[in-house]
């Protein structure tokens, strides 16, 4: 038989798709990546997600950029002015966020017609993406 040592194991695959997709804030950071279809500054993230403090988003940007979910884009330009975009990774997240969004509408206890019918911006974004790695796999 098997023994388990630990629940967490940094080598264990579960472990970096857990680090990619628990932490508060990164799905939605995902998700506004998704719906905008380009690349994003810090200041246009912030936007989008207002109730995210620009801290914690630096932070959650951080940790996207080190999973490879997200990549930085330093433009030559003077300000110098950064600004992100999904990753191939990233965009395969989004499969799991879709599968995601399909079990909670299934198992949860939602209400909302507009996200009910895959009407809802994060919805129809995932949908649009899932099409798209469907046709250029």
């Amino acid at each position: 038989m098997t023994e388990i040592i630990s629940s967490i194991q940094e080598n264990c695959a579960f472990f970096f798709a857990n680090n990619a997709i628990s932490p508060k804030w990164n799905t939605n950071i995902v998700l506004e990546f998704i719906t905008a279809e380009s690349s994003l500054s810090f200041s246009e993230i912030a936007q989008r997600i207002p109730e995210i403090s620009p801290r914690m988003l630096s932070m959650r940007i951080q940790s996207l950029v080190k999973l490879g979910i997200i990549s930085v884009i330093n433009n030559p330009e003077k300000p110098k002015k950064v600004r992100y975009q999904l990753t191939e990774s990233g965009r395969e997240l989004s499969k799991v966020l879709h599968v995601i969004r399909e079990w909670s509408l299934k198992y949860g206890d939602c209400k909302n017609e507009v996200c009910i019918n895959n009407q809802c911006r994060h919805g129809v974004a995932i949908s649009k993406l899932m099409e798209l790695t469907t046709l250029n796999p």
